[in-house]
Order: structure tokens, then sequence, then C-alpha cells
């Protein structure tokens, strides 16, 4: 039985899982990851690590390439200027922020509003990652651009070599893996739903278990109404035909409507090296 409900519990943590991340996919709304990878103009090659925010759409499966700019003014605390124009209307341009001053999701719906497709947000005086989040629904409703945030050393060599300015360009790679709560909220939600349904199935049968064991009995007052016979040698029987105890001379038995002779016992007495038992007794 409890192996059963384990397989059923694996079984639609799974299909859960599985639902859930389905979901989120079709309404683009799993969290953006992604490596950075810099391209010079002459030839020249950098991946650099980078942590996503908690908001936002996740990029295309083929990456977003993209040319760099350095947000003008640095922080996007305020609107920023909008990417140059291009003959080429498929190029899309993503904007260098730095940190402090606002909030991320302010930074990056600034980003998105002057007509940027992606965010990169870098650390000041640090090359520590920090997940990127939101505590504004209104502001998190509106941002659809991926975001990404990292380190200062990360986006000096990304200024440096880079940017549009200097004829580079970057794509933002995106990682499939799934953070892990995507996994843990479904199982533990699964589990708990087991749990709960394993404590009411035990609840309901001790309670029916209970109910037969009381159907099955004598009540108090149809056990007080059966005659009691004291054993006397010499009587029709002297064996109970259950525990196969002898009868003992002052035995207790209790008289039975039936053809069997048997014995239960109701009281039990200990004394120093001594011990009274009642029977019942089944008479032909």
């Amino acid at each position: 039985m409890l192996l059963s409900l384990g397989m059923l519990m694996l079984s639609a943590t799974q299909i859960y899982t599985i639902f859930t991340v389905q979901i989120f996919a079709f309404l683009n709304l799993l969290p953006v990851e992604a490596d950075i990878s810099a391209y010079s103009f002459d030839n020249k090659t950098e991946n650099f690590d980078d942590l996503p925010a908690r908001f936002g759409y996740r990029l295309p499966s083929e990456g977003l390439k993209g040319f760099l700019i350095g947000a003008r003014p640095e922080n996007a605390c305020v609107p920023i200027d909008p990417p140059p124009l291009r003959d080429n209307l498929s190029s899309a341009f993503i904007v260098l922020i730095k940190r402090f001053e606002c909030n991320f999701d302010v930074k990056v719906l600034h980003a998105q509003k002057a007509g940027y497709k992606a965010a990169i947000v870098h650390n000041v005086d640090s090359d520590d990652l920090i997940s990127m989040g939101s505590n504004d629904l209104d502001i998190l409703k509106q941002i659809d651009i991926p975001s990404v945030f990292i380190g200062e050393e990360a986006a000096n060599s990304l200024k440096e070599d880079y940017i549009y300015e200097k004829g580079g360009h970057v794509i933002l790679m995106p990682d499939f893996s799934l953070p892990l709560e995507y996994y843990l909220i479904p199982f533990l939600i699964i589990v708990g739903i087991c749990l709960i349904l394993i404590v009411v199935f035990m609840i309901t049968k001790f309670v029916q278990d209970r109910h037969r064991a009381r159907r099955s009995r004598l009540r108090k007052d149809q056990l007080k109404k059966l005659p009691i016979h004291k054993y006397k040698k010499g009587d029709s029987y002297d064996v109970c035909a259950i525990c196969l105890d002898e009868y003992e001379e002052g035995d207790k038995l209790r008289v039975l409507p039936c053809s069997h002779v048997n014995k239960f016992l109701y009281a039990y007495k200990m004394h120093t090296h001594t011990h009274t038992h009642t029977h019942l007794m089944y008479t032909v």
C-alpha cells in the first residue's frame, strides 16, 4: 500500500513539474539564465558569467545577439537615451547599466521603454553576482525584456573591447537548466498532499476498525444478562476450547446459549501465588 502511494506520489510530482514548466514556458515567464559571449571587431572573444533576474521574459533558444551600448545616464534611474538608429532594422541593442541609486526593476523598465531588447546591470566595486528581483507588481507586469547581472570586472572588459562604438557585439546565451525551486516546490506540494491523504486514510481505517470491533462484541448490559456458573469437579466440561486451560474449582463461567463449550476471561485477579479466572461457557 505504501509502495503504491510512493509510486503515485512520484508520478504525480513528475506530471505536475512538467505541467508547471510548460505553462511558464508558454507564458514566457521562465527566469532568464544566460552566459555572455562577447566578440570584438578583430575577432577577439570572451565569455562572462552572469546571474539572471527573477523577472522578465526568457531568452530565445538561439540566444540574443545585439550591440552593447552604455546607458546614459549610467544608472538608468530616469529615462535613458534610446539606441542609435540603423538602416538594418533587425539589429538589436543591449544596454549596460550601473548598479545602485534605484531598484533593478526601474532600471530594466527604463531600458525597455528606450527601445533596448535586453539589459545588463553591473556591480560596482565588486565582482559578486546578485539575483535581481522586484517587489513592485505594477512594474513587474510591464517588463518583457530579459536582464542579467554581472560583476564590475566583466563590465570593464565589455566597455573596453566589446561596445558598439568599438565595433563589438555580444550574445546572451540561454541556459535551459531550471532553478531548484521549480522542482522542489511542486514536489513538496505533492508530498504534502500525499501525507495528508495517508493520515486521513489511517484515521478512517482506525475508526472503521473500532466500529467493527464494537459491533462484534457484547455490550455490558448484554453480558450481565448471561447466567454465571461456578465450576465444580464433575461438570460436563473441564477445559476451555480456546486457551485449553483446565477449569479450576470455583472458576466463574458464563453460560451461553449455543452448542459449544468456550472459555472467555473477563476478570483477572492477582494474589500472592494464586489467580482466579472468570470464563464463558457454552452449554449444549
